[in-house]
């Protein structure tokens, strides 16, 4: 039993005394208080479904919400508990033309998981992180105690404040400033401050009208290129950039992309679409029309989701399967030095490692 709950989805794995899965809020309560006495660590379980090993725990109690999978949908709401995957927060809240707008890689990932790392994934181009979409949290304190904090309910000690960088995302760290919200100073912590134990969540209603397409280019470079020119446009959602090594990978599980395909473009755009200026654009950005993908029905969306969220799995099952460790991360940087950042990566892996980089991000 231990072994499932020492090791998360990167191979990467540590060693429990003890692994405990509390039915409800008192028993949390109890490990917690028991702990605080005697001074035990204590790692929280989410899905596992991590690569950075932030849920391994290194020796102590491992703490499962696993238990905690109540779910409740309103108007605009979402009550979930912290063990509750995205993949039934989001089929409940479908059933009501309601989504949930962070969508991380993993779709098997828990609630309190994405709370505790601030998760974003492929929509937060438009929508944000996770932190924009908590309305309030349910935490146990490692005395013992539980307390719910709801938006608005700033901290109540003093701190200074974190330089914030000029990137258009950043999950490092705890974001801290003067008066901030308690629910602020909780999402994206790690696990380090408390454990979640529900969590109020807003929902979006369902676009009526939704684009989505996967756009292949002859290169990288244009690739990019569409990358920058793309960014401004009203409505978009998603902007995936996949690179040509990338694509190489993928073409053991689809065969049919295009064998011109040297770069690749996963977009999704809300609202009111005007199928001429795509086509425009896309001409434009010298992309390869007409063999790109663009879906006509929800299940050809649901293909390109799995596109997209395959490739870290191929990924994964590669290096594990060759005996190696896979641990991840991401980088962000200010939108102008983007190509830098992305040249570094590939020039430090071939001259340090030898190895063949395979790309793919949030643009």
């Amino acid at each position: 039993m231990h072994e499932s709950y020492t090791r998360d989805a990167s191979g990467y794995s540590g060693s429990a005394e003890d692994v405990l899965v509390p039915r409800d809020e008192a028993e949390v309560q109890d490990i917690l208080g028991r702990a605080g006495e005697q001074l035990v660590p204590v790692t929280i379980a989410g899905a596992r479904s991590g690569l950075t090993g932030g849920g391994v725990p290194q020796g102590g109690w491992v703490l499962s919400l696993e238990r905690f999978r109540r779910i409740a949908i309103a108007d605009r709401v979402a009550h979930a508990g912290a063990g509750v995957s995205l993949l039934d927060l989001q089929a409940a809240a479908s059933k009501t033309r309601q989504f949930y707008p962070p969508d991380p890689t993993e779709i098997t990932a828990s609630v309190g998981g994405t709370i505790a790392t601030n998760a974003s994934g492929s929509r937060s181009f438009l929508y944000g992180s996770t932190r924009r979409y908590i309305r309030a949290l349910r935490i146990a304190l490692m005395d013992g105690s539980v307390r719910e904090y709801r938006r608005g309910d700033s901290i109540d000690f003093p701190v200074s404040e974190i330089p914030w960088p000029a990137t258009t995302k950043c999950t490092a760290g705890y974001p801290l400033r003067p008066g901030m919200d308690f629910v602020d100073l909780f999402c994206g912590s790690e696990g380090t401050l408390g454990v979640v134990l529900d969590a109020e969540l807003q929902l979006l209603p369902m676009p009526a009208e939704l684009f989505t397409g996967v756009v292949f280019f002859p290169d990288d470079a244009r690739t990019l290129d569409a990358v920058d020119a793309w960014r401004c446009i009203p409505g978009l959602r998603m902007l995936e950039y996949v690179d040509r090594n990338s694509l190489e990978l993928l073409r053991s599980r689809y065969p049919e992309i295009p064998a011109s395909a040297g770069g690749g473009l996963l977009i999704e755009a809300v609202g009111s679409v005007d199928l001429d200026a795509w086509e425009q654009r896309m001409t434009d950005a010298s992309a390869l029309v007409e063999e790109s993908w663009f879906a006509s029905t929800a299940a050809d969306r649901e293909r390109f989701r799995q596109f997209r969220h395959v490739l870290p799995e191929v990924v994964n099952a590669t290096v594990l399967g060759r005996g190696f460790l896979k641990m991840g991360t991401d980088y962000a940087v200010p939108l102008d030095r983007n190509r830098e950042m992305l040249r570094f990566y590939t020039q430090t892996l071939a001259s340090v490692a030898g190895q063949v980089c395979h790309l793919w991000a949030h643009r």
